[in-house]
Formats: structure tokens, sequence, C-alpha cells
């Protein structure tokens, strides 16, 4: 009974984030993958089950096969992945091609689109991000340790709304952030 309640905690946790967004969460650490974040194996407990695809940007087998023993969830291609997990210390190229080749949803059903998880490793230099959308009253400031081209991409793939990717980002503080694709995300210059 224990896993159940923690996983409706950081359940109710995603929630609030995702309704709104640029808000920061608190995860808790409970189970361990080598690779990951103790937070990011929360998140996949808390979402996946035996209904859910996932695939990590780097294709990394031995994390497939602990998020699989642990969720029940299946794992698939990039290209047909529900998840994208793309762990703390890949390679920018990955990081990117994963999310290029995540899937969008299409006009008759929209929800059947990738939702990116990205661990932020605090090594990439963080930018300041300007928040806006559904969710948020004026603008929403946060910073970030994203790639500008991350951004970008983002912003690309959900240019043909209902169409596009949601995106959690995991600090390894245990801080969460959720991006829907409503949100508009702009890098704040000086």
């Amino acid at each position: 009974m224990e896993t159940v309640h923690f996983t409706q905690r950081a359940f109710r946790t995603l929630l609030d984030c995702f309704a709104r967004p640029g808000t920061v969460g608190e995860l808790e650490r409970e189970y361990v993958v080598n690779g990951l974040y103790a937070e990011t194996v929360t998140v996949c407990m808390s979402l996946f089950d035996g209904e859910v695809s996932f695939q990590t940007a780097t294709e990394c087998q031995d994390i497939n096969q602990s998020i699989r023993a642990l969720t029940g969830g299946q794992i698939k291609p990039l290209e047909q992945a529900d998840f994208i997990i793309i762990p703390h210390g890949t390679e920018k190229e990955q990081l990117l091609k994963a999310v290029e080749a995540a899937k969008v949803g299409d006009l008759i059903d929209p929800q059947k689109s990738a939702t990116i998880m990205i661990e932020l490793d605090g090594i990439t230099p963080a930018i300041m991000a300007q928040l806006s959308g559904p969710g948020i009253k004026k603008l929403e400031m946060v910073e970030l340790a994203v790639y500008k081209e991350f951004i970008e991409l983002r912003t690309n793939k959900n240019k043909e709304f209902p169409l596009g990717i949601d995106c959690i980002l995991i600090e390894r503080s245990g801080r969460v952030i959720a991006l829907p694709r409503t949100t508009s995300m702009n890098e704040v210059t000086n």
C-alpha cells in the first residue's frame, strides 16, 4: 500500500505542475535505477503501466529493462514511444534527435503524442525563459538548464495546436517543472 500512496503523491504534484506551468514541484525519492535520477523513476512509476510505451533518448537497454520491470511499460522505438526519457548527461545531438523523433499525435487523436522527460544536469548553462499560456496569469519567468535549440525545436513541434509534445523537466534536487504543449516558452535576453 505504501507504493500506491507514494505514486499518488507524485501524480498529484505532476498534475499541479501541468495545471500551473512554471510552478516548481518537489518529488520524493524512493526507487533507484542506475543512470537516472530517483525522481525520474518516481515520475515513471506514477505515469507508466502496461498500456504505456517509452524509450530513452540513448536507447539504453539497462535503463529500459529496469523501468519496464518497475512499471510494466512497453519499450518501443523513439518514433512510437508515449514517453521519451532523456537522462542527464545525454549529448546535445541525441537530445535534439529524440525530441525531433517524438510523435505529436494527429488531428483525430492529438492525445497520441509523446511526453518528453528531461533530466536537467546543471552542466548545461541556465537560461531565463518566459512562459505564457493557459494556467499562467501574467508571465512566468523560470531559469532552466536547457539548450536554446531545445526551445526552438519544442516551439516548432507545438506550432499546430492541438498537436504537440508535453515536457517534464526534472532536476537532480528533486524539483520538477511541467510544460504542456499549450505553454509558449521564449528565451529572455538582456
